[in-house]
């Protein structure tokens, strides 16, 4: 036994939902959202094995797969994933936009920092939680 697992408890899917639900509704103010995309929450692996990847947008879209991620991890893939939705909404996106090192790639990431820092910051108890079962 890890000793993280003696000193904090994990997260049920449901507890993990509730956190996520929370975090979407602050990362949309954060970046100015008016409306959200579909948001399809993976309980398995399957997805990220698939596409290599926790997180993806596409077609008005967020897939996020959650299982065995920490909570915070997984709110700033969101965060991440949130940005190209904007991008989209916008119509900023282009076909090589999701290139590692492109501008929208690196806006992404940096904005879902700085949504994170603030996140954390009003939410520091979500560190001590283990990984979503």
């Amino acid at each position: 036994m890890k000793v993280c697992e003696i000193l904090t408890e994990s997260l049920s899917k449901n507890e993990a939902s509730k956190i996520i639900s929370n975090f979407v509704k602050f990362a949309a103010n954060e970046l100015n959202l008016q409306n959200l995309p579909n948001i399809n929450i993976q309980t398995d692996n399957k997805h990220s094995i698939e596409y290599k990847s926790f997180g993806g947008y596409g077609n008005k879209n967020i897939n996020l797969t959650i299982s065995n991620r920490h909570i915070m991890d997984c709110c700033r893939t969101l965060a991440h994933e949130l940005v190209h939705y904007r991008q989209d909404i916008n119509n900023e996106l282009k076909p090589n936009s999701g290139e590692d090192g492109s501008p929208h790639e690196n806006e992404a990431n940096a904005l879902a920092a700085v949504v994170m820092r603030k996140w954390g910051k009003l939410h520091p108890e979500l560190f001590n939680q283990e990984a979503v079962e």
